[in-house]
């Protein structure tokens, strides 16, 4: 009889991801990092906002629209208390719209740090499947988050993946990114070969 347990894993960012761009005070292609504070202007009823950035070496600033020229009747008022209270949630949102900065910056390093809660496996299990969730993406690819889960090399990953031993559901390719609540299925016998 097969048994099979269930795990979830969630992958937590612990930082935003840094854009490159040129700062007009260094003068150079440079690193920014959010600052986690918006600017909100308002006249009349037209508002702008933008998610403010420091360089890493001048501490200059770069402003990242948010939203421009919006009438203030066409944002949900609890949004608006979000800008003006600089709230962490809705800042972290917006600072991991990893496509919308690329258009606007040089380069988007997403190779950030995060923490994934591991949980201990059963090893009377002949299947085990991992659900990953997280919040933020920030294209971590599935054979390198399976190896650190499992505790192998990627190449292994890989290999056990043709084998039919790991399983992903959706069915995706090892080198995709994760994406959330991905389902991965482990035939724990091959593991320990």
């Amino acid at each position: 009889m097969s048994v099979n347990n269930q795990f979830t894993y969630e992958i937590i960012a612990q930082e935003t991801p840094i854009v490159k761009r040129n700062c007009s005070k260094c003068k150079t292609n440079t690193e920014f990092y959010c600052s986690e504070k918006f600017r909100v202007n308002a006249n009349q009823k037209i508002m702008d906002i933008w998610l403010i950035y420091n360089c890493t070496h001048c501490e200059g600033t770069w402003n990242y629209p948010i939203l421009s020229r919006v009438n203030i009747n066409k944002i949900d008022s609890v949004l608006i208390q979000k800008f003006m209270n600089n709230d962490i949630e809705t800042i972290w949102n917006y600072a991991f719209q990893i496509n919308k900065l690329r258009k606007l910056c040089n380069d988007v390093m997403t190779d950030i740090r995060y923490e994934l809660k591991k949980e201990k496996l059963d090893s009377q299990s002949n299947e085990v499947t991992f659900r990953l969730s997280y919040k933020y993406d920030f294209g971590l690819r599935i054979d390198k988050l399976i190896a650190e889960i499992l505790g192998i090399s990627r190449s292994k990953v890989n290999k056990l993946s043709q084998d039919g031993t790991i399983l992903l559901n959706p069915n995706m390719k090892m080198k995709s990114n994760v994406i959330d609540d991905l389902h991965i299925t482990v035939k724990r016998d091959a593991l320990t070969s």
